[in-house]
This record gives C-alpha cells, structure tokens and sequence, in this order.
C-alpha cells in the first residue's frame, strides 16, 4: 500500500519518519523534516527553514550529504492522500566545496523543452571520450531510479563511512523491502 494520510503533510511526515528512522541507524542523527511549499511538500534536511547537509567522515576526508524529495499527492475515493514523489536530489559534496561531486536527481515533469533523461547522474568529473574532454555536468547519465538506501549503502561501503549500527545492512535492504512492498502499488 503506499504512503498514506488524512493529508499530504500526514502522509510526508510518515516517509520523513520512516527515513530519518534509516539514517539513524546508517549514516548520520541529522533528521530530515517536512517543508510546506504549496501545493506541494519537500522532505529534506533542514534547519531555520534553510537547506542543509549532513556531515559524514569518509576515507576521503568530510564530505555532506543531501537528502531532498519533493512530494504531492493525489486522493483516493475515501479522502486518503497517496504520496508521490514528483523529484528527488541526492548530493555527496566534498569538504568545504560548494559543488557537489555527485548528483543523483530525478524530476517526473522535466522543464518545456528538456529531452534529457528524467532519471540521472552529474557531477564535475571529466571524462575522456576520445580527444575530447567533456564534464558529466554537461550531461545527464541516465541512472534509472535511485533509492536513498543505495546512496547511505555507497557511503558506507564505498566512502567508508563508519555505520552507526552494526545492523546496517539488514536496515538498508528492509527498507527498500519495505519500499517495494508496501509503499508502492
């Protein structure tokens, strides 16, 4: 069944809930909170009202985390609100840079005129294609969809990341359990 309440703020605070749940015991006590923008809802780390980023220490020095969905709802015949997410960010920043090495986002209604990948990966990398060096910010890799607990999984594993629990493992995989059983259709 998917996320569900009585309104949208109701069936974004349970998500918000749900992950803060994750992160606590993956990568970071940052909690993320619900943000109105109406007609529709952010759930992101927040504070003051003004976005901000997780520090976690990797094998690479400091880097931030940013974890960032927008939602809206539609309603079901009996006045539920079923919560859509109609974009994602998720940013791994290096340090006290102010670009992020790596963006995954997604966005369900691109811009007029955008033809690029709905679902995609950028960052300041460069990449040799034959002589030509181009940035994978000049491009939208497509990434297909992205589940948070894969990025706290790539910080982890990849990033070396310390887990605040030794079940860390097992709550990134009953998570998107979860995800596909019961929060989607």
């Amino acid at each position: 069944m998917p996320i569900q309440g009585w309104t949208l703020r109701e069936a974004a605070q349970r998500f918000c809930d749900h992950v803060n749940y994750v992160l606590t015991r993956t990568v970071t006590q940052t909690r993320l909170v619900v943000f109105e923008v109406p007609p529709r809802i952010q759930v992101t780390f927040r504070q003051a009202g003004q976005p901000i980023e997780a520090r976690l220490q990797t094998r690479f020095g400091l880097m931030r985390l940013y974890l960032g969905q927008v939602c809206e709802s539609v309603t079901t015949p009996d006045g539920m609100h079923e919560l859509r997410t109609i974009g994602y960010r998720y940013t791994l920043t290096p340090g006290d840079t102010t670009e992020p090495l790596l963006r995954w986002e997604y966005l369900k209604i691109p811009p007029a005129g955008a033809l690029w990948c709905r679902h995609h990966l950028q960052g300041p990398v460069e990449l040799q294609i034959h002589e030509h060096s181009v940035s994978l910010n000049d491009l939208h890799l497509p990434s297909g969809y992205v589940p948070f607990e894969e990025v706290l999984r790539f910080c982890i594993v990849d990033h070396g990341v310390p887990p605040l629990s030794e079940d860390w493992d097992a709550v990134l995989r009953d998570s998107y359990e979860r995800f596909k059983t019961e929060f989607t259709r």
